[in-house]
């Protein structure tokens, strides 16, 4: 049998206009009539989803793409084709219909292929895990799509939760498996955060998720994806009642710590609420979970005797207090600061000194809303509350349980305990309507 090669496909800088919209209508009507009677040859079938994949990245004069039959049309050649090439391209031209059109994730709700969507991540050939997860996520928005059906009846969880454990177990990581495990997070993030009824079913992934992110080398910037997007669900998914290994939770405190000190290197200031809060909402997220995971922390974040500490140690500290006295510091990552202080100050039956930081005074709905922003920026610089209270740093003094502190500028504050501490921490919600922001800043979200 001959093989042929399929033309290259023609840009919109080479036609536009009517033309454009002519060889649109005609592709989709030829790949219709190929549907019902199957008139096409194999390589004239993908030569003609190819170019359609190419003419649906600009949306103008390609609308016969984006209404209901063009995506019944091109749905059925990506979930029914016997090539792989050509449901490859159908697959790319409907997850590039779904980006741009936001009406067409309905169209495909409707049709009834979400389904199909999920048995292909059971066991994903290549590319299917990266496609899949970017088609369902996209219908996260603004669709009636039941995740929690997907779930019960067709365990999207647990196709996830497996393909995140394979992740864990690669040693040798292409820009490929990247761009696969950016897709999945971000859709176990949205699941999570916009079914929370069953953000449970992804608890088991957690060590795996943690595992991911501790043996990621630290990239540049140390924030960036997937170490961003990684963050993000470690945030969202409920942790378990029973604390995760020590064996888990060690090595990820000391990466973590890692990361935290690079960023503060590398930030510029005016993207430190965006990209540093969440990191240190984790921090505090885990040390409340785990006891392992607090003590990891307390030698770095505070140490009992900064003279006598590694330089490291001291720097990173002295970075953290120094925001808290920054006067343009705005609040959610002071706040998250003071919280993550605030919980590690022990509260022991032994007389010990540490350094301690006072709480600022604001109400207590305002110090909420502040720690639920950290994991998505303000949209604009007046969205930003202006830090109008100055936190300061004292050295307390715990002597057979007491909560009283001791400060050498006189300033006095009570420490509850740490049960107390504990149910105090507040849960960190992201916002939903800042969710696109912040996978648009944290991935590229180019046409395929």
């Amino acid at each position: 049998m001959l093989d042929f090669d399929p033309p290259e496909p023609i840009t919109d800088d080479q036609v536009s206009g009517e033309e454009k919209l002519y060889r649109v209508t005609k592709l989709i009507k030829e790949l219709r009539d190929d549907f019902v009677h199957v008139n096409l040859l194999p390589f004239e079938r993908n030569a003609h989803m190819e170019q359609l994949k190419v003419f649906g990245r600009n949306p103008k004069n390609a609308e016969p793409i984006f209404t209901p039959s063009g995506i019944e049309i091109i749905t059925h050649h990506a979930f029914h084709s016997t090539s792989p090439t050509t449901s490859k391209a159908a697959l790319q031209c409907l997850a590039n219909a779904l980006l741009a059109e936001p009406i067409t994730r309905q169209y495909f709700v409707d049709l009834g292929y979400s389904e199909r969507a999920v048995r292909r991540l059971k066991k994903p050939q290549k590319d299917d895990e990266f496609l899949m997860s970017r088609i369902l996520f996209l219908t996260s928005y603004g669709t009636t799509q039941r995740f929690d059906i997907l779930i019960d009846k067709f365990h999207l969880a647990d196709h996830m939760s497996n393909n995140l454990e394979r992740h864990a177990k690669n040693k040798f990581i292409s820009r490929h498996d990247d761009e696969a495990l950016n897709e999945t997070l971000k859709l176990v993030f949205n699941i999570a955060h916009f079914c929370p009824s069953h953000a449970s079913a992804f608890t088991p992934a957690l060590p795996s998720i943690i595992k991911i992110l501790t043996r990621r080398p630290l990239q540049s910037p140390p924030l960036s994806a997937p170490t961003n997007l990684l963050i993000t669900c470690l945030l969202t998914i409920p942790l378990p009642k029973k604390p995760l290994s020590t064996s888990t939770l060690t090595p990820c405190a000391k990466h973590l710590l890692t990361i935290l000190d690079a960023s503060l290197a590398v930030s510029p200031d005016h993207d430190l609420d965006a990209t540093v809060t969440p990191l240190v909402t984790l921090l505090q997220r885990l040390a409340t979970h785990s006891p392992t995971f607090a003590a990891s922390l307390k030698p770095t974040l505070l140490p009992p005797n900064p003279k006598s500490q590694a330089s490291a140690n001291i720097n990173l500290h002295a970075r953290l207090s120094a925001l808290l006295d920054t006067p343009s510091r705005s609040r959610p990552l002071a706040d998250a600061i003071v919280l993550l202080f605030h919980f590690l100050a022990p509260a022991t039956t032994t007389t010990t000194t540490t350094t301690a930081i006072v709480p600022p005074r604001h109400s207590s709905s305002s110090s909420t809303s502040s720690a639920h922003s950290q994991t998505h920026p303000p949209s604009s610089p007046s969205d930003r509350p202006a830090r109008t209270s100055t936190t300061s740093i004292s050295t307390a003094t715990h002597t057979h349980g007491s909560a009283s502190v001791s400060s050498t500028n006189s300033a006095r504050a009570i420490l509850p305990a740490p049960a107390e501490r504990a149910a105090a921490v507040p849960k960190p919600k992201p916002d939903p309507a800042r969710v696109m922001v912040l996978f648009d800043r944290c991935v590229a979200y180019n046409s395929l």
